[in-house]
């Protein structure tokens, strides 16, 4: 009496499983699983094992056929066997990631789309907003992330940054550094370089090297900032960029960091050669 209570405790686990992450239906896991369980089934006996409505068990049946995990014998009645898991289930995840990515492309266009009108009524508030907030304070979200790239990209001078962070940066603000040198606009940068950096992390600062930034390494563990045209400031807090971030639009601030910056710029080596050594101990 326990053993058929487990046997049901698992195959409700089963047919919930089937709907969550695959997809289907109340229905389609039950009359799945039916046959899965009993071998071939005609509808009646479908209807009789899974306990789905009678009116529904063509429809869903012919479902299960069209996904690739029944297959139909013709007859009176016809009869519907399970195709071998491994292989209908492995098809089926192929024809899920083919929809997904249909799906995503789509989404990636209309975005695309929206990105100019939006854009257009972001220039026009950006300006009025910098001037009436001189200072933000947020924690690192998302917002401020993209934020700092768009900065970067459109900075109209020289972008210069100094990190205590053992961490390479992520792609997009490489991505974002890479236009602002294309526009040949200056990138100056000093950071700790560290040997558990991975290969192709190496290999994207020698390419931003390359286009013109000039990375300088340094150990160091004070405050990290970014000034844009000895303009705009920002400030990490704690040191690294982990927590609150304060974006101050006050030129009198910029130009003190600026400054320190400078003096920091001066003790620093130049990032290239160690970037090599590093890269010929992981060769």
């Amino acid at each position: 009496m326990v053993r058929k209570m487990n046997e049901a405790e698992d195959k409700e686990k089963l047919i919930e499983l089937l709907n969550e992450e695959l997809g289907l239906t109340p229905y389609e896991s039950r009359a799945y699983v039916a046959i899965l369980l009993h071998g071939p089934l005609s509808p009646q006996g479908v209807n009789q094992k899974s306990g789905i409505p009678r009116p529904r068990t063509y429809d869903v049946l012919n479902s299960l056929v069209g996904k690739g995990l029944l297959m139909e014998q013709p007859g009176r009645p016809p009869m519907y066997a399970a195709v071998d898991p491994r292989i209908s289930l492995e098809k089926m995840m192929i024809a899920l990631e083919r929809k997904m990515h249909r799906q995503l492309e789509e989404k990636k266009k209309t975005a695309e789309k929206l990105s100019f009108s939006l854009s257009e009524l972001h220039d026009k508030s950006r300006d009025v907003a910098l001037e009436q907030e001189r200072v933000w304070v947020t924690r690192r979200d998302n917002a401020l992330f993209a934020r700092y790239c768009e900065a970067i990209r459109n900075v109209e001078k020289e972008f210069v940054c100094i990190t205590s962070d053992i961490s390479p940066p992520e792609k997009e603000i490489l991505e974002a550094i890479k236009h602002a040198l294309k526009k040949n606009k200056s990138v100056r940068v000093v950071r700790p370089i560290m040997p558990h950096w991975k290969r192709e992390e190496i290999d994207e600062y020698e390419e931003l090297i390359g286009l013109g930034e000039q990375l300088r390494c340094l150990k160091y563990s004070g405050l990290t900032f970014a000034v844009f045209d000895e303009k705009i400031t920002v400030l990490w807090l704690p040191p690294h960029p982990s927590q609150f971030t304060v974006w101050i639009s006050l030129p009198s601030l910029a130009a003190i960091l600026y400054e320190h910056f400078e003096v920091l710029w001066k003790k620093a080596e130049p990032a290239l050669p160690t970037l090599r050594k590093l890269k010929e101990a992981k060769a």
